[in-house]
């Protein structure tokens, strides 16, 4: 793989990419905009607020996440029939996609409202984090049936090359969020103050409003006679069972990684607030400049520095996410017009553009962490103690890049199982244990956490990587 640019593959990738990127940046900031809102309450209710949403956000994805993996499956069998000139069986991918997001959104959307309080003592010990965490969880979990729907729709759309539509819905979606956000978080023009509950229906109603955007934007007269999606003759149980296995996969994917990060916070709550034990790290090249700003670091300060800290890291895993889901639009529809060659060009040229963005903003962030971590919080304790770990997570940025783009690719492929097996083990084997061993047994505190999270991303990096250049994805069939 050569170092430079192609042009012209870099163009395709970057046009079909920006509205992506624009669309998953705009959805993540209505959970941004929560912790950065929430961060600026006054006293405990800001810092134990962002613990909250963190540990609620990391649940609400694991089980929207699994349902919304639909996505991928429905994406990959879109773009392969495009590929193959099928517009009507492309339409019926869309069909099916929406009675198994309906029906499973749904019943999660019920489930997790009234069984959320039970489950939230299980993930942090502080009380008023639970409170807090609880309540917005609740909430938030109405909304994932509107989620795992509107996403339905985005992996028909992003198949068909029109990946602008769900951009535009994201887009309005965040406006509504973020003038809610505003007005019932702090209690303005008249609404009542509700502080971390009303983040949670602002991020609610939002959620339904761009469902309702994607929805009609669905009725328009080009769309509907050319991929006539909307038929009952379309329903399927094989189409139905070939996006299930194709998202499964996915889905557990996604569970693993937030279960993982979940236990990432719940290691963050439990240290002991006692200084790390330097003279025993002596030995380590600057050891004592890296853990000096996280001595008597609070379980509470430690949990809501990760939040903040994983919350701007979010805008680099989306973009990159983005990049990969351009990919694996572009890689599976060369494969449907069985040019392998180009699906494979198309994945290292957009490992490139992610890994020199990426890694330009890594380096903007290690100069300057303190801008960074100012834009969710403005609790000086709470950006001190992270600045460290911030400056540690910039410096994987590039390759976080690399590896969540080809994940995406060998999604497109359809090579869903490896990655799924790949994301169980590393972070069985790597993330959790090696998170547990660094912060609580070596006593190295939050530094020793995100020491576990970054090995996990070098890891992550290199086995994608190497699936990717094996080739084996190149004889998968949709």
């Amino acid at each position: 793989m050569q170092l430079t640019v192609d042009i012209k593959l870099s163009k395709r990738i970057i046009v079909l990419a920006i509205p992506v990127i624009l669309a998953m940046l705009s959805q993540t900031a209505i959970n941004l905009l929560d912790t950065a809102m929430v961060g600026r309450l006054p006293g405990t209710t800001g810092i134990d607020g962002v613990a909250g949403i963190g540990v609620s956000l990391l649940l609400f994805w694991a089980i929207g996440g699994f349902l919304s993996a639909v996505a991928i499956g429905t994406q990959a069998i879109t773009a392969r029939r495009t590929g193959e000139d099928k517009p009507e069986l492309a339409g019926r991918a869309l069909t099916n996609s929406l009675a198994l997001s309906v029906v499973s959104g749904l019943s999660a959307s019920i489930l997790g409202y009234y069984y959320v309080p039970e489950i939230f003592p299980l993930l942090n010990p502080n009380p008023n984090v639970i409170h807090l965490g609880s309540s917005y969880c609740s909430i938030r979990m109405l909304g994932v049936v509107s989620m795992v729907t509107t996403i339905s729709f985005k992996g028909f759309y992003d198949g068909i090359g029109k990946t602008h539509i769900h951009m535009i819905a994201a887009i309005i979606m965040n406006v509504v969020n973020a003038f809610l956000n505003v007005v019932l978080i702090f209690g303005l023009l008249g609404f009542p103050r509700m502080e971390v509950q009303g983040a949670a229906y602002a991020s609610l109603i939002s959620t339904y409003v761009g469902l309702l955007v994607i929805v009609l934007w669905s009725f328009r007269k080009d769309l509907r006679r050319k991929y006539r999606y909307y038929r009952l003759v379309n329903f399927n149980r094989s189409v139905m069972h070939e996006i299930s296995r194709l998202s499964i996969p996915s889905g557990l994917a996604t569970v693993f990684v937030m279960s993982g990060f979940q236990f990432f916070l719940w290691v963050t709550g439990n240290l002991e607030p006692d200084p790390p034990l330097l003279s025993s790290l002596s030995f380590v090249p600057l050891a004592g400049p890296i853990m000096s700003g996280i001595e008597y670091i609070r379980p509470d300060l430690a949990t809501s520095a990760s939040w903040v800290m994983i919350s701007f890291m979010m805008l680099i895993f989306m973009t990159s996410i983005a990049f990969g889901t351009a990919t694996a639009t572009l890689v599976s529809q060369s494969m449907g017009k069985k040019d392998f060659a180009l699906a494979e060009r198309f994945g290292w040229e957009s490992v490139k553009i992610g890994m020199y963005t990426m890694g330009t903003v890594g380096v903007a962030v290690i100069i300057w962490p303190h801008i960074f971590l100012g834009i969710f919080t403005d609790k000086i304790e709470v950006i001190e103690i992270a600045v460290p770990s911030m400056r540690l997570m910039a410096s994987t940025t590039a390759l976080m890049a690399s590896g969540l783009i080809l994940t995406q690719a060998l999604f497109g492929a359809g090579n869903n199982k490896f990655v799924m097996v790949a994301e169980l083990l590393m972070h069985a084997l790597c993330l959790v244990p090696l998170s547990y061993l660094l912060a609580i047994v070596f006593d190295m505190g939050m530094i020793g956490a995100w020491t576990a999270a970054a090995t996990y991303i070098v890891l992550l990096s290199s086995v994608m990587a190497w699936k990717f250049a094996q080739g084996e994805w190149k004889r998968i069939k949709i």
